[in-house]
């Protein structure tokens, strides 16, 4: 049973996407497992010559039957991926799947959907119970918070509360990070949470890195915050625009 735990670990986490680079951004992906095999996963998907779409989901719970879940939702977002799609509409046709196809099973999922406009300058992005997404914003030297703007995925439909997209410039020198929950989860010996607020910290500390380097900066400001170590599987994706 451990040899067929470890085969599908091996199996699922080899469909994570491997790191995207071109001549006007990079995308780093680091997948940091708790548990043998769970339910954080993600895309990277050019859909034209200037748009790419990039998503994550969380899938409730661990083990087998979140990443079968997460499996789902992959696939879903593949076969409905195009190029005039908007995030908004992927979150609500995606919930709508779930609620159909896989209802009564207990499970549900966040969900964050971001697409680049690579000729436009322009990020759309709309989040579903997802942690927010940062972006530092090298024109104005901050960084800002896009939180979600609609529930779990997976529970309702139709979803409780309106979909919307948010729209935002796109500048040289931009840093985007997209992650689960369990990187700002961690706790110190006093029980006090990394935090948005701590990795946004992290993220403007090192703002001039791009890549894996950026993400094992993030990774490790995190990992030596926390008493007792990473609690949960971590998933992260980084942008940096050139």
């Amino acid at each position: 049973m451990k040899d067929d735990l470890q085969l599908a670990a091996k199996v699922h986490y080899s469909f994570l996407p491997k790191d995207y680079e071109d001549d006007r951004l990079s995308i780093a992906v680091t997948m940091k497992p708790l548990h043998p095999i769970g339910g954080d996963y993600c895309s990277i998907l050019p859909l034209t010559e200037d748009l790419i779409l990039v998503c994550m989901c969380d899938a409730v719970g661990h083990g087998t039957p979140a990443a079968l879940f997460a499996a789902r939702i992959n696939t879903y977002v593949l076969t409905h991926a195009e190029a005039v799609l908007k995030p908004c509409e992927l979150v609500s046709g995606l919930n709508s799947y779930l609620c159909k196809r896989l209802a009564g099973i207990g499970m549900y999922t966040t969900f964050y959907a971001i697409v680049l406009d690579l000729r436009r300058g322009i990020m759309s992005l709309t989040g579903a119970a997802h942690p927010p997404v940062l972006q530092y914003d090298q024109k104005q030297q901050c960084c800002r918070e896009w939180p979600s703007i609609v529930s779990f995925l997976g529970m309702m439909d139709p979803m409780p509360m309106s979909c919307g997209s948010e729209q935002t410039p796109l500048n040289s020198g931009d840093r985007i990070l997209i992650y689960s929950d369990g990187l700002i989860e961690v706790e110190d010996a006093s029980q006090q949470a990394f935090g948005v607020g701590r990795l946004t910290e992290t993220l403007m500390d090192n703002r001039t890195l791009c890549g894996q380097a950026l993400n094992r900066a993030i990774l490790q400001q995190a990992g030596s915050f926390a008493d007792d170590g990473f609690q949960d599987d971590v998933l992260l994706m980084s942008v940096a625009l050139k």
